[in-house]
């Protein structure tokens, strides 16, 4: 209610405002206190007639989806209101013994000049709130891209560094267990200690270049991934097997760090709750698309723990959801678990969708 009085409040003092200029306009400086409380009435009167119609006949258009979207028929629907309004109240003034517009056809060119002003006034209050508007969306968008940083910071941190500590934790482990009596492979276990030490160093420092895996700057994409399913060979006594087909240059960078990133979570997986021996990685870049699958013999698990942090399917399905693909997850007690993914590739420049 506050609000709504305040707008008639200020609406009756652009009223007044508008009725001094004809005064001033018409009669110059008044001799006497008459006209400017005839005109004050007159610009009172005026100015609630306006703000009330406006406010009425607003909410009625509102309804419709091209008034909202067409700032033209707005400022007409503004310019038509206050026009109307002003000579009615003009109309009425002018059968009074006391007129403030000496003919009928002064105010109804009074009432089209005023009109004018407020489409004016009305464009420039349209301009600010989509000013405004386009401000606070530019706003929203960085908070969105703040926050979108930093989750996908936090996802790089838990797809290379904190693996890289769970391996040296499982090795520090075994090593303990080995140490007095199998000399030769804790000296072995060391050395891969050291190893995974240094990759995890490595991280930390393409953290601030870019995050994206060392592997994948000093080689190709297929190379990368036979990389990483060798090491998970060696250091986890893991067999994976990799089958990539098709032309590795379609897929751009960031689409080869989300897919590999998704492949080293899921053999993380494997090693860590799947109880595996074998894993594959199979990979296909078809025309308009790559299908990913990583499929292991392990132990499965029960598919409503899917939603387990431990797992870390969230991070992967955030992943591939950032490129538009499909994340499906096909798992059975005892039958071991597969990973796909289809991720769209854009057109080839010059080519047609």
């Amino acid at each position: 209610m506050g609000t709504k009085l305040r707008t008639f409040i200020y609406s009756g003092m652009i009223g007044i405002g508008i009725s001094f200029m004809f005064m001033l306009t018409l009669e110059g400086f008044p001799q006497t206190i008459t006209p400017f409380i005839t005109y004050t009435i007159f610009g009172l009167a005026a100015g609630f007639l306006i703000s009330f119609s406006y406010v009425i006949t607003n909410r009625l258009f509102s309804r419709f989806k091209a008034y909202n979207e067409h700032l033209f028929l707005r400022i007409i629907h503004s310019y038509l209101v206050c026009t109307i309004a002003f000579f009615l109240v003009a109309l009425v003034m002018t059968l009074l013994p006391w007129s403030i517009f000496p003919s009928l056809k002064t105010a109804f060119y009074s009432s089209m000049g005023v009109g004018i002003i407020s489409a004016m006034i009305c464009f420039y209050f349209e301009y600010l709130a989509v000013k405004d508007e386009r401000l606070r969306l530019e706003e929203k968008n960085k908070e969105l891209a703040v926050v979108e940083e930093r989750n996908r910071i936090a996802r790089e941190l838990h797809d290379s560094v904190s693996q890289s500590l769970f391996g040296i934790s499982l090795n520090l482990n075994t090593l303990e267990l080995i140490l007095q009596s199998q000399p030769d492979r804790a000296g072995a276990l060391i050395g891969q200690v050291k190893e995974m030490v240094e990759e995890a160093q490595r991280e930390m420092r393409l953290m601030i270049y870019g995050l994206q895996p060392a592997v994948l700057r000093e080689k190709g994409f297929f190379e990368a991934l036979e990389t990483l399913g060798e090491l998970f060979c060696t250091r986890y006594q893991l067999e994976v097997t990799s089958l990539l087909e098709g032309d590795e240059t379609k897929i751009d960078h960031r689409t080869q760090l989300a897919l590999y990133r998704v492949v080293q979570e899921a053999l993380h997986n494997i090693v860590k709750h799947a109880h595996a021996t074998k894993a594959k990685v199979l990979l296909t870049i078809q025309d308009g698309e790559v299908v990913a699958r990583i499929e292991d013999n392990g132990q499965g698990f029960d598919a409503r723990q899917a939603n387990s942090p431990g797992f870390g399917l969230a991070g992967m399905k955030e992943r591939i959801s950032a490129l538009q693909g499909d994340f499906y997850l096909n798992t059975v007690i005892g039958k071991g678990t597969a990973i796909t993914v289809r991720i769209p590739l854009p057109p080839l420049p010059g080519f047609p969708c």
